[in-house]
């Protein structure tokens, strides 16, 4: 960003106008930023009378705060040349010039700079691509294995046995090693490489000439496949599977589309047999501490703490925005009339799957709230407690809206859930049942079925329902009707919010408020970081929509904004880049990231607590008192609309239709 200077300061940089610098200086806001490019020279080794060339690798270091460029050679192994850093770090002349040095603007891919005489080329220009087959193909197909298993059978020799193999064809240079996997409890030395990585001649040649000489033929992919015999010095080593990355290289590369494993002899005399060691008894559990804890103290004469599910607690535990709590609304099911009024919030902790109930106390109501029963593992009703293994418990499958829990004699049924675990639950539906809408759908469309006339009924009846004024749409609670008629009790309370959550189709929908509390925000983060370029994230945009779509895909979207140095977290970007406006391929339309950052003549305001508590719903579990805005979601459901043509579109029982008719 540029500003005016003070009149009396005449001490300007030559490469900005009168009385204008940049705000900070250069080194301050380019400090520990470096271009890096991989580019190549030719070199000559005068050492050989023939004047041979080879192609060195190396690295471009371009430092934005001063200018300078420093060149280095990553390391190889067994090269036989000099490494390390070829030019110091400094400014560089243009070639026949004495007043320019090279800017970040002469370094463009695929162009070739000159460094003290000697030219770097770009590993992969279009122009000439450099006649070095290996060295191409070392950048073409660096890191790319191809995993062979296989066997070689040696039973025919004297205390021969069945050797199986594990082959390794590098792509970058053409070699090959082979590992040898031994069995658990085999006895045998621990020398798993069975050949050293080296290129593997076809055919052994009658004598290996020393001062060089033709090559000899070595194997190659096309020679490699599933049922192949490859020849290792005199050893037939029979190719029998590959891993998914050779299946896929052979299928583009070949056009191969089998890829059956073919069955490995057995050699029952060498088999290992593995005993099983009896499970370790232990005694009941005699009611002090936890199961783990006595469980722990049973094994070991040290007393030591219980071991957790350490990759599961890495897995679900909270990250961010995501929490991996999931929060229910319950009320207390209980012949007292003062208990029906209880309001609870029951927190499941997928951690470490344990649970946490907490009641919210009402204003002269004789309960204090607070916590009710403290985080732990919650076990099912009517099990024997006192018994060496532990008793099953309450899992994640069992939390969902309508199902009731008897925890500590306490009968509490769920009547609601907030966004976050709605949203949690629906989006790993292959976990969670009540939320997965493929099963719901093709439970009804059973149903409907395997009645007589029972979609042709359905259908006429509630065709009346729909809205007068548009006809693809019907209230919620004439949706919930029919599909009670027709389902009786085999349908559950969540799996109704599930179908009305997946087909809402309420008009007039208003700007979730969301949205403008993620605004404010930004807004509080974008100045105080001082940031104020927004044309110039225009122009990027611009520039990165080539086809000019009007959209940008999410990682790009994401590159793009840490490029133009927005100073939010990730976390709060996120967030952002979710409440923007998408088309059908989830791709993000730029022009409304523009007026989201537009503060100028779209300002923000303050929202009010209302706003807040609405939000609050849609946004991680912050409070719990906020849990009681959860029992205002019947009423708003009772009173939306549901696209009832789109739902009946997928239930795609038209053909029944006909089919009674004729």
């Amino acid at each position: 960003m540029l500003v005016d200077k003070a009149e009396g300061v005449n001490r300007v940089p030559s490469l900005y106008c009168r009385k204008q610098a940049p705000d900070l200086p250069t080194w301050i806001m380019y400090d520990k930023n470096i271009l890096r490019f991989q580019a190549f020279f030719q070199q000559s080794l005068h050492e050989m009378r023939s004047g041979s060339h080879i192609l060195r690798k190396v690295e471009i270091f371009f430092f934005l705060e001063d200018g300078t460029i420093k060149v280095m050679e990553p390391k190889t192994e067994n090269s036989g040349l000099s490494q390390g850093t070829l030019i110091s770090r400094q400014r560089i002349r243009l070639p026949f010039s004495y007043d320019n040095y090279y800017d970040v603007l002469d370094l463009n891919i695929g162009r070739e700079v000159t460094f003290f005489g000697k030219v770097f080329k770009r590993a992969h220009d279009t122009g000439k691509p450099p006649k070095h087959r290996p060295f191409r193909q070392f950048l073409d197909f660096d890191r790319q294995v191809l995993r062979f298993h296989g066997y070689w059978d040696d039973r025919d020799s004297e205390f021969g046995i069945m050797h199986h193999l594990e082959i390794h064809y590098f792509l970058a240079d053409d070699t090959i090693e082979i590992k040898e996997v031994l069995p658990p409890n085999s006895g045998m030395e621990a020398g798993p490489m069975f050949l050293k990585r080296i290129r593997l001649p076809r055919k052994i040649p009658s004598h290996v000439e020393m001062t060089g000489g033709p090559k000899c033929p070595s194997y190659s992919p096309g020679d490699l496949s599933i049922g192949a015999v490859v020849n290792v010095y005199g050893r037939k080593v029979v190719l029998t599977d590959c891993d998914p990355f050779t299946k896929e290289y052979y299928r583009v590369t070949y056009g191969f589309d089998s890829f059956n494993p073919l069955p490995i002899p057995k050699d029952e005399g060498t088999e290992c047999v593995s005993t099983s060691v009896a499970e370790r008894q232990l005694p009941p559990w005699n009611g002090y501490g936890s199961y783990d804890d006595s469980a722990e103290n049973c094994r070991t004469v040290e007393p030591k703490p219980p071991h957790r599910d350490f990759i599961k607690f890495l897995n679900k535990d909270r990250v961010g925005f995501d929490s991996h709590v999931l929060r229910f609304a319950a009320r207390l099911i209980s012949d007292n009339p003062e208990d029906k009024l209880r309001y609870f919030i029951i927190k499941y902790f997928l951690c470490d799957d344990t649970i946490g109930i907490f009641e919210l106390g009402e204003r002269n109501s004789g309960f204090k709230g607070g916590k009710f029963f403290r985080r732990d593992k919650m076990y099912l009703p009517d099990v024997d407690f006192f018994v060496p293994k532990e008793p099953p418990a309450y899992t994640e499958k069992d939390m969902w809206v309508g199902n009731e829990l008897i925890i500590n004699k306490h009968c509490f049924r769920l009547i609601g859930a907030d966004e976050y675990a709605l949203r949690y639950m629906e989006v790993n539906e292959k976990e969670y049942p009540m939320a997965n809408l493929a099963l719901i759908m093709d439970k009804i469309r059973r149903t409907l079925a395997t009645q007589e006339n029972g979609y042709k009924n359905f259908v006429a009846k509630y065709m009346d329902a729909a809205v007068p004024d548009n006809r693809e749409l019907m209230s919620v609670r004439c949706f919930k009707q029919a599909l009670k008629e027709v389902m009786c009790e085999r349908m559950t309370e969540h799996e109704f919010i599930t179908l009305i959550r997946h087909f809402r189709g309420d008009p007039g929908k208003e700007k979730s408020p969301r949205r403008e509390m993620i605004r404010s925000l930004v807004f509080s983060d974008l100045t105080r970081g001082l940031w104020d370029e927004r044309e110039k994230l225009r122009e990027a945009l611009l520039h990165a929509d080539e086809n000019g779509l009007g959209v940008l895909a999410v990682p790009r979207m994401r590159q793009l904004l840490r490029a133009n140095r927005l100073p939010i977290n990730t976390d709060l970007m996120d967030c952002m880049l979710q409440v923007l406006n998408k088309d059908a391929d989830c791709n993000i339309v730029y022009e409304d990231l523009l007026t989201f950052l537009d503060f100028q003549t779209r300002p923000v305001y303050n929202l009010t607590e209302g706003d807040y508590q609405k939000v609050v719903r849609h946004a991680p579990p912050l409070k719990d008192t906020e849990c009681k805005l959860w029992a205002e979601a019947e009423t708003i459901i009772q009173d939306g609309f549901v696209n009832w043509s789109a739902f009946l579109c997928q239930l795609n029982l038209e053909h029944l239709v006909k089919e009674q008719t004729q």
